[in-house]
């Protein structure tokens, strides 16, 4: 994870810095020790992170971390599992609370609805697929999906494309 600045958070107003020196021990100590990068972290700002959202669910999008550290005040890292969003040192103290309230907590919500939204999603696909077929181990656990109706899709499509490719064949005639 290599990054050329650091977004700075003061006084209610944003900008950006060079990274600071911790931020390059932790990625050499990261490389030297292969440490992941959350724990490299963790060693050079003596300090262990909190984790903001939920860990572990696949439909969690959004990862953020805070360590508060005597070294750098607050340092927020928002993250994909796939790539870095942003990264925030708030210096003062001061200065936490407008930024949790005003950014990260707008952030967190919206995380957290997506969340919900794609677990009523799966409960309602499979009281869908329960509703139509009953209970069994046709329902996919991750999606609440039925098999049967997937397979009868499937069917359906190439149903489909037999009957388009039968009226081409009788619409270019005998050859």
């Amino acid at each position: 994870m290599s990054c050329n600045t650091m977004r700075i958070y003061d006084a209610g107003r944003f900008y950006d810095a060079e990274l600071p020196d911790w931020y390059t021990a932790a990625e050499q100590v990261s490389e030297t020790d292969c440490l992941d990068w959350h724990r490299a972290l963790d060693r050079v700002l003596d300090c262990e992170h909190c984790l903001l959202t939920e860990e572990g669910k696949v439909s969690s999008a959004l990862e953020i971390r805070v360590w508060s550290s005597q070294m750098a005040g607050y340092f927020v890292l928002i993250e994909t599992p796939l790539a870095l969003i942003e990264q925030v040192v708030i210096l003062n103290s001061e200065d936490w609370l407008p930024f949790l309230s005003q950014f990260l907590a707008p952030i967190i919500t919206s995380s957290g609805n997506r969340n919900l939204f794609a677990l009523h999603e799966k409960l309602a696909n499979a009281f869908i697929a329960w509703a139509r077929h009953g209970a069994g181990s046709h329902i996919n656990r991750e999606t609440g999906h039925s098999r049967i109706d997937l397979d009868n899709d499937h069917d359906r499509r190439r149903a489909q494309q037999a009957g388009a490719a039968m009226a081409q064949v009788a619409h270019e005639g005998p050859g």
